[in-house]
């Protein structure tokens, strides 16, 4: 998180974290177990420094830290998280914008779960919920979080293997499309902080010939719009006959993570009526962005190694704040 003292200061919601206000904060030494690649020791020994960088110039430097963190009324004692004093290109308005990995599981945290909802609700805010807080649901679909394939690597990982457009499953989309090799190029993570999904530029091709070609059919008019690679006018036809849906297939059979048309098009008013733009983009590797995790909980079991998932209307997960 982003603590007091953040410079340069780009705009933030809700205060910076005052750690001085917090008589059980302390900073991690570079003798602890926890300061251990991507950390490194500085400052003589004194602290244990991380920098972050990400999509979009994206970039996060401080030091690891530790607190207590209450959940379910349970005190944890030394949990470690990243105190950011210095970021670049860092939106968290409306996003969950930290990383939990390995590290932050160590202080006995290991399950976390969100259930993001959709814009327009700038007042509401969800919840990240730990262990025994979060829900349980005998509809979750489970994947494999795949292990890191060094020290140095951050995000959760999974086994993508295809996509399908609608009810059909594109097979020009082989899995080898989303493999992650050993230069740590490729592969499959799902990332909050990623406001878009990202997909292999193969198979970003194949999808969006899939649904413009639907689209086409629909007698559906295509235009340009900077930043996009497909946009439509939103005619009554087209939005009579709804807009195509998206499914990613997990290496589990039954394990599909289904993006509705809401979630999958970006509607834009213009002067001369409105337009769809397909929001996703062609990248090196395949990033499950937060605009296509809308309205399903994910869990995630950092222990067992296992994402859980299943459609939820979050809304309701969420509460009004002044």
């Amino acid at each position: 998180m982003r603590c007091a003292g953040c410079d340069p200061h780009s705009p933030q919601r809700h205060p910076l974290f005052n750690t001085a206000a917090s008589p059980t904060f302390h900073n991690v030494l570079g003798s602890d177990p926890y300061c251990r690649p991507p950390f490194r020791s500085v400052l003589f020994g004194q602290a244990c420094e991380f920098k972050v960088t990400g999509p979009g110039s994206m970039s996060v430097e401080g030091y690891l830290c530790h607190d207590q963190l209450i959940y379910d009324g349970t005190v944890h004692q030394t949990v470690p998280f990243g105190c950011a004093h210095k970021a670049a290109h860092f939106r968290n308005d409306g996003l969950f914008t930290g990383v939990i990995g390995p590290a932050g599981m160590a202080g006995g945290l290991t399950q976390f779960s969100y259930c993001l909802f959709g814009g327009g609700e700038a007042s509401r805010r969800g919840f990240l919920r730990f262990g025994a807080d979060v829900p349980r649901n005998p509809g979750y679909m489970t994947t494999k979080i795949l292990p890191a394939l060094d020290a140095d690597e951050s995000g959760h990982y999974v086994s993508l293997v295809g996509v399908s457009v609608g009810a059909r499953k594109l097979e020009g989309i082989q899995p080898e499309t989303f493999a992650r090799g050993e230069d740590k190029h490729g592969g499959c993570l799902i990332d909050l902080g990623t406001p878009l999904t990202v997909m292999a530029q193969e198979a970003y091709d194949a999808v969006e010939e899939a649904i413009w070609s639907d689209l086409r059919r629909q007698g559906a008019l295509r235009v340009k719009r900077p930043g996009y690679g497909l946009c439509v006018r939103a005619s009554e036809v087209v939005m009579g006959r709804r807009l195509p849906s998206l499914s990613f297939h997990f290496a589990e059979e039954e394990a599909v993570l289904a993006v509705s048309p809401e979630q999958l098009f970006l509607m834009m008013d213009e002067e001369h009526g409105r337009v769809a733009c397909l929001a996703v983009m062609p990248g090196r590797r395949t990033i499950i962005g937060a605009l296509q995790q809308v309205d399903t909980r994910f869990v995630f079991d950092i222990k067992d190694s296992k994402l859980s998932f299943a459609p939820e209307s979050c809304i309701r997960d969420s509460v009004e704040v002044a």
